[in-house]
């Protein structure tokens, strides 16, 4: 299932990147904070750049058990309960810009090393 998800999400920004450059400055900007992690799971912070075109945002846990997803129309989102890769601190979480039609901007992909 993750495996679907993952392949799901690399074809969805491939799609992004190749097929609408004209937006490519949506999210070059995005920092992340671990708050928290006690070896099982974490509060991650993730903060992003402002986009005008931007109306919403969608931010997801892909290695989260189960898999999570979060939506806001701010710049920034504290996540809870993020979890790793089975035996790792390593977890794959996505943040996806869309503009005022639900069409989305942007993609990307964020890999976290939560034990830092």
């Amino acid at each position: 299932m993750k495996v679907i998800a993952s392949l799901g999400l690399l074809i969805l920004l491939a799609s992004v990147i190749f097929g609408n450059p004209a937006f490519a400055e949506s999210l070059d900007n995005i920092q992340i904070s671990v708050l928290n992690y006690d070896g099982n799971s974490a509060t991650v912070q993730i903060t992003w750049n402002h986009d005008d075109k931007a109306t919403n945002y969608k931010i997801g846990c892909v290695s989260c058990k189960p898999n999570t997803a979060e939506f806001t129309t701010g710049d920034s989102i504290t996540f809870n309960n993020v979890t790793p890769f089975p035996n790792s601190s390593t977890a794959m979480l996505y943040v996806i810009t869309y503009d005022s039609a639900n069409t989305i901007i942007s993609a990307k992909q964020l890999i976290v090393d939560l034990s830092q």
